[in-house]
């Protein structure tokens, strides 16, 4: 029996795979792998701009790496595809974010699930500044952007507080510094907590978080003293940022010299140049307040005194007065002035007596020398006519027989006339 022809079914002479080897998918992209991977058999450094960064839940991180200066013949930017996966960007102290120029140390190979080859990247340094500065950068301009730089959140440190928290290394010298200068003045919690190395920030952040808790102190330092800027990358790290921001405990930055800022600094409710610092300023805050006290007391002091020397002098003034009003000084007062009253009188009347006396005798010596008792010491005499004592001045009026009487100086005569005579007749 004849089968018939498929139209379809080639022959042999008409197959272009007869006689062919025939690979299968994973045969090509695991030569394809192989080849790659001897191409590069060790990692390399690769410089680009980052772009179309992804961060998945997984914690790897995708993104690519493009060369601008190079593009394919149709006028596309070349590209490597990359993989920092979790194991490896742990260290990371910076974000990756597009159009960062990098430097990636990584591994040149493919990834057979899409069949195209990749950069499975091992570190990522920026260009052109370094990895620390940039982190720093990023970091500050985040959290400046949050708000948590802002003097308008900061609390203020206390002027007394009683309990100090220093949050440090028991270890170094910082601590021994701070101890001498604030021992005396304030009360001291001490937090121990490590302030270099790896998990050096999860202490700090923790204690921080302790102190708040725990409510153990008025104001806390956290600081150490100086280093390179590996040294002080634990106050750089959002977690002790973040930490500080939610503290409800004064905090002071107290991180290295002088010249050394960290984000810790910035965040802090104050930043003091050294851990010393920190300490004198308190001490100095305190010292300077208590004069200030001090010298409040004394003028309120002075014034009190000044307030109650016044008001003795009135109250002394008020005593004389009333005094003066009591019933038993204002008779005492009225006999006085009775008494002066009456000693006046006296005086008075005794002083017109003498006037008076006076007086009298400048009258009694004009009556004296008008006084015919006078004329009768000169040898004059006066005589009555009896019995009505008639001065006798005219002889006409005497007749004989008549008494008469006649007052001499010394005494009286008694005698009868027998005559009488005119003056100038026998």
């Amino acid at each position: 029996m004849t089968l018939a022809t498929d139209p379809l079914r080639l022959t042999p002479a008409q197959d272009p795979t007869a006689g062919a080897k025939i690979f299968s998918v994973a045969d090509v992209v695991s030569r394809i792998r192989l080849m790659v991977e001897r191409e590069f058999p060790s990692a390399v450094w690769v410089e680009g701009e980052l772009s179309n960064c992804s961060y998945p839940d997984s914690g790897h991180i995708y993104f690519t790496l493009v060369d601008e200066r190079a593009t394919t013949r149709f006028g596309q930017k070349l590209i490597l595809p990359c993989a920092f996966f979790r194991g490896a960007n742990q260290h990371l102290k910076f974000k990756l974010t597009d159009g960062l120029k990098v430097l990636c140390l990584g591994q040149v190979t493919t990834y057979e699930g899409r069949g195209q080859y990749q950069l499975k990247v091992l570190r990522v340094e920026p260009k052109g500044i370094g990895a620390l500065q940039l982190a720093f950068e990023q970091l500050k301009t985040r959290l400046a952007a949050e708000g948590l730089f802002d003097e308008a959140r900061k609390r203020p440190i206390p002027k007394l507080p009683n309990r100090i928290g220093l949050i440090t290394s028991t270890s170094g010298s910082a601590i021994h510094d701070m101890v001498s200068k604030l021992r005396g003045h304030f009360e001291l919690i001490i937090l121990s907590v490590k302030v270099q190395g790896d998990g050096a920030a999860q202490e700090i952040a923790q204690a921080l978080d302790l102190a708040n808790a725990r409510q153990a102190a008025e104001v806390l330092i956290v600081g150490r003293g100086g280093g390179s800027v590996e040294d002080l990358w634990a106050f750089n790290e959002e977690l002790v940022a973040r930490a500080i921001a939610r503290s409800r405990i004064p905090v002071i930055s107290a991180v290295g010299h002088q010249d050394d800022w960290t984000i810790a600094d910035y965040v802090a409710d104050l930043r003091a140049s050294t851990p010393t610092d920190a300490a004198k300023l308190l001490v100095n805050e305190r010292q300077l307040l208590l004069d200030q006290v001090a010298e409040v007391i004394q003028r309120l002091v002075e014034s009190t005194q000044a307030v109650l020397e016044e008001q003795s002098v009135m109250v002394d003034g008020l005593r004389h007065r009333l005094r003066l009003l009591h019933p038993l000084h204002q008779l005492e007062e009225y006999l006085r002035r009775s008494l002066q009253w009456q000693t006046g009188l006296v005086q008075s009347m005794s002083h017109a007596l003498d006037r008076e006396e006076q007086r009298l005798a400048a009258l009694a010596g004009r009556l004296e020398a008008l006084s015919p008792l006078a004329v009768l010491a000169r040898g004059y005499s006066i005589t009555f006519q009896l019995p009505d004592r008639h001065v006798l001045t005219d002889i006409t009026t005497v007749h004989p027989g008549d008494l008469l009487e006649t007052r001499l100086a010394k005494g009286a005569l008694v005698s009868t006339v027998t005559r009488t005579e005119l003056a100038g007749v026998a």
